[in-house]
């Protein structure tokens, strides 16, 4: 069939030689140069299309098979068939010798080096994007190495084709780019910078796509949408987009939520602030209530044997408070307060969970609450935390203690007006 096309082509070619008007003989034989590119390029696209709508509607091609129909590789791969197309008609209609030939197949070779640093590239995309469905986005952050090889390929291709039009070796076309590779980096500084940080930032996994991530001199407070060559893309949780270069992220710092994240427990650390005056001993009927509370129950009978022992082995203990050893408020509410979050399913009992007491401030005395949730979902989280707080603020009436809290204006002008109203006053 081969040679069969070739003697049609051949035998045209004759017929062409008996055009006695060289301008009509060279215009028809461009005509039918462009003409058959352009429909065997037709004719390739259709029938890409409709093979890759019959494999798409096929459960056949799932995962990998439809991942590399769906991308531009096989569409830049077949302009191949084109460009032959073209080459074998130039051949073929033109005369050995003839400028016009030779320029045509001088240019049929350049965009040969084209197209194949396009398929080059192209097949990097479906590489990553392959290794992005198999392991999850998050744990393929590849994107600016490929970026890099995809660079790389272009100024090959770029290369070849300056060499190929000039018609020099390409060995001299990479010596002169050296010698002005002082001057690139010099002008290209920012994006040789960038490009660095932005392969750093990857390989080692220092950020990746779906992690949270604040960066403060940046405003960037949200998840990681993109790492691209030079720049990462966070969109913040006020739905806002921040961009920021990659070389900020090597030369500042920035925090990584990830470590919480696959942790699967967030941390809470929040103070109560108690007021001093409300701290006091406990009196008989004060644990006698506390221990009807079953998470305090058995800590209240040991704590008050222990209480006992002690006062009935030091005589002392009955002539004065000081030398007696009783229980507070206070203490039995941090004990409450450490038995409720270890009876919580919503607290993580696998990590730390700490009740204490903060240096006393003119605010009072803080009793810090540090734990971590059990799901680390921000609105879930939210209500871990403000369900904790909600109870142990309601609870501490019950063991005589009140939270600090400045007094406003207005209530200071209300109680002085009930002062001056009073018959005592």
């Amino acid at each position: 069939m081969w040679h069969t096309i070739v003697d049609v082509l051949l035998n045209l070619q004759g017929l062409l030689n008996e055009v006695p008007n060289p301008f009509l003989r060279l215009l028809i034989r461009l005509t039918l140069v462009f003409a058959g590119t352009w429909a065997s390029y037709l004719v390739v696209k259709w029938a890409y299309r409709w093979l890759r709508t019959k494999a798409l509607n096929s459960r056949r091609f799932a995962g990998i098979g439809a991942i590399t129909l769906s991308s531009k590789l096989i569409p830049r791969a077949l302009q191949i068939v084109p460009l032959i197309v073209m080459g074998v008609l130039t051949g073929t209609l033109f005369p050995e010798g003839r400028p016009l030939r030779g320029a045509l197949l001088l240019l049929n070779k350049a965009y040969f080096f084209f197209i194949c640093a396009n398929v080059f590239a192209s097949a990097l995309n479906v590489i990553y994007a392959i290794s992005n469905w198999r392991r999850g986005v998050s744990a393929s952050p590849q994107k600016g190495v490929f970026q890099v090889l995809s660079l790389m390929g272009y100024l090959f291709a770029a290369v070849a084709i300056v060499a190929t039009l000039s018609g020099r070796d390409p060995t001299y076309i990479l010596s002169g780019m050296t010698a002005l590779s002082a001057v690139l980096m010099l002008v290209f500084k920012d994006s040789i910078l960038g490009l660095t940080a932005g392969i750093t930032l990857s390989s080692n996994g220092m950020i990746r796509i779906g992690d949270w991530i604040e960066v403060p001199g940046a405003d960037a407070d949200g998840e990681v949408t993109d790492i691209a060559l030079t720049t990462v893309r966070v969109q913040n949780w006020d739905n806002t987009i921040t961009t920021i270069p990659a070389y900020d992220l090597i030369a500042k710092p920035f925090k990584n939520w990830r470590g919480m994240s696959d942790s699967g427990g967030r941390r809470i650390k929040r103070a109560i602030l108690i007021d001093l005056d409300s701290v006091h001993f406990a009196d008989l009927p004060m644990l006698e209530r506390w221990s009807q509370i079953d998470l305090i129950r058995d800590y209240l009978a040991s704590k008050i044997r222990e209480a006992r022992a002690y006062n009935a082995a030091h005589p002392s203990a009955t002539a004065s408070v000081v030398n007696a050893r009783k229980l507070t408020n206070i203490g039995t509410f941090r004990a409450y307060c450490l038995a409720y979050l270890r009876a919580n399913p919503n607290i993580r009992q696998d990590m730390t969970i700490i009740v204490r007491q903060m240096d006393p401030t003119d605010r009072g005395l803080p009793l810090e609450i540090y734990c971590f949730s059990a799901n680390t979902a921000w609105a879930d989280y939210e209500a871990i935390q403000s369900d904790l707080f909600d109870h142990l603020f309601a609870i501490m009436p019950e063991f005589g203690l009140s939270c600090f809290q400045v007094t406003s204006a207005s209530a200071m002008r209300r109680a002085a007006t009930h002062l001056l109203a009073s018959p005592q006053a």
